[in-house]
């Protein structure tokens, strides 16, 4: 039994392994069929590619950081980052006392530029204060594309900027120096009498991106110590540019408004120049549907208006000289006895109107404003020109102005008193009544308290003489004023101290300027711009910004 179960076994174990052998036969036919059906590619010896290793994706900028939100520089509350010790010795060597101010100046000016975003409007801003100071603005060299490819920094901004400066005014300090740095007056000066010419005035927005623009400039010339020998002026200046926005945009408003109620009623029945271009109801421009116009004043609304203001603000004098002419006792009363024509006055007090006033308004009339007291002294214009007189005439205008009162009394209503400030100053045409009533009508022109006259305002655009064609020391090639005074390219801008440099003669263009100042970054002064002794005060403005 043991051999029958031991063939048994063998016999089982036999099958066992040739069914072994025949699946492992068939396993490898199976991958044998495999590697014939894949696709090997061509034989090579180029190794295989290497995996390319993933771009990490950039984090994209908030919008608030990026575009047209991305942040300019000058935000109510902006702020440089604290400087590293390397950018601080690099200003310390850029801006060292003992490097000339001119170039440290143009230096700052080009890195202001390239370290702030100055949109179109406030590059022109900038640009229009830095000529008026005396700094030439035009054209990069070239006109065109600069190439930077190795340059640093500096080098690049100061490639790039459009800002120059003439060689005769690097010799500040000196005695045959023409001219003195005046941050603070330049800038009183290009506020007062160049934004309104320029830019019109006609949004707060606008003023304040004037103000701020050169704020921020003087901010960057104190916190990067350019010009430490003016820093008490610069900081006067900047801290005028904070306060000046508020009291140009009333001087551009009220400049708007003037003359008022009262003084326009005043124009219309006394034969002042309202009377002679309007009669109260007809409109002479375009019908625009929805839009007021001005047609003036009928004679009954001006008389109510007249006789408010007079029984409201008028002391007891013009009252009675009034209610004498009203009741034709003195008719003389309302006629006018005096006008000037342009005459200028300054504001010297202002008198808001008085509670017995408010109340005559508010219990007869809901309708009219009630009136104040203006009190003004005479004021000159130094830019206005000179009127072309007779000997007699001239003779007698000093003798009127000899005669003229001491002070002027007019009568203006409490929302433009609130836009005025003492110093203020007014041209108009001033006419007076027998009884003693003073009223204005033709405003030209309102200036702000802190106005400052320089004779840079009038050499704004002016060009030295030169040689024509046919002259004697005419030379070819040099003339580019051969086509009615165009020229070719940018010229420096600033002032010849000598005639001989200009040409022959020169014709003084001002006679009463006192002071010629330079500044883009401050202002140089002459202290004689009459012309006398030979020297010239002349101002060479190539391509002119304006």
């Amino acid at each position: 039994m043991s051999k029958t179960n031991g063939d048994h076994n063998v016999a089982l174990a036999g099958r066992q392994q040739k069914s072994a052998d025949g699946s492992v036969q068939d396993e490898e036919e199976e991958e044998h069929d495999d590697l014939k059906n894949q696709d090997h590619g061509v034989v090579s010896n180029v190794p295989p590619p290497e995996d390319k290793k993933k771009k990490k994706k950039k984090k994209k900028k908030p919008a608030s950081k990026r575009g047209l939100d991305k942040p300019t520089g000058f935000e109510d509350f902006f702020a440089d980052a604290p400087m590293t010790p390397e950018e601080h010795a690099e200003d310390q060597e850029l801006y060292d006392p003992q490097l000339d101010f001119v170039d440290r100046i143009l230096t700052a000016i080009a890195r202001f530029e390239r370290t702030r975003k100055l949109t179109p409007e406030r590059r022109d801003v900038l640009y229009k204060y830095l000529a008026y100071g005396g700094l030439s603005v035009g054209p990069n060299v070239g006109q065109g594309s600069v190439d930077t490819e190795g340059l640093s920094k500096v080098e690049v901004a100061q490639a790039l900027s459009q800002v120059f400066a003439s060689e005769d005014k690097r010799d500040l300090g000196t005695e045959t120096s023409l001219y003195e740095v005046d941050f603070l007056g330049c800038i009183k000066s290009f506020l007062s009498r160049r934004t309104k010419n320029v830019w019109g005035l006609e949004t707060r927005a606008q003023v304040d991106m004037i103000c701020t623009t050169i704020e921020r400039f003087l901010d960057y010339l104190l916190q990067h110590d350019v010009c430490p020998e003016y820093g008490d002026d610069i900081l006067a200046s900047r801290s005028f540019c904070r306060v000046a926005a508020a009291e140009l945009w009333d001087t551009a408003e009220v400049l708007r408004r003037l003359p008022g109620d009262f003084n326009i009623a005043c124009s219309t029945l006394f034969d002042g120049s309202y009377a002679h271009n309007y009669d109260g109801e007809t409109w002479w421009g375009k019908d625009d549907e929805g839009v007021p116009v001005f047609v003036g004043m009928k004679p009954e609304e001006a008389q109510q208006i007249v006789k408010f203001g007079v029984a409201g603000a008028a002391n007891e004098n013009v009252y009675l000289g009034f209610l004498d002419g009203v009741q034709n006792q003195r008719p003389l009363m309302l006629d006018v006895i005096d006008v000037q024509e342009h005459m200028g006055f300054e504001i010297t007090k202002i008198q808001p109107p008085s509670k017995e006033c408010k109340q005559i308004y508010t219990s007869q009339s809901a309708q009219f404003r009630p009136v104040g007291r203006v009190t003004a002294k005479r004021w000159r214009d130094l830019m206005a020109l000179a009127e072309d007189l007779t000997d007699a005439e001239r003779e007698a205008e000093r003798e009127a102005e000899a005669t003229s009162p001491a002070e002027y009394v007019f009568f203006v209503e409490s929302i433009l008193q609130s836009m005025l400030r003492v110093g203020t100053k007014i041209e108009a045409t001033v006419r007076t009544l027998g009884c003693g009533i003073m009223f204005f009508d033709e405003v030209l022109n309102v200036y702000p308290s802190f106005d400052e006259f320089i004779a840079n305002e009038m050499l704004i655009g002016w060009k030295p003489p030169k040689p024509m064609n046919g002259a004697n020391d005419y030379v070819p090639g040099e003339d580019s004023d051969g086509d009615e005074g165009e020229e070719d390219g940018p010229t420096e801008a600033g002032n010849v101290k000598n005639g001989q440099r200009a040409g022959e003669t020169v014709e003084q263009p001002a006679t009463d300027a006192a002071e010629a100042k330079y500044g883009g970054a401050g202002e140089l002064k002459d202290g004689d711009a009459s012309g006398h002794g030979g020297d010239a005060f002349v101002y060479n403005e190539g391509e002119r910004p304006y």
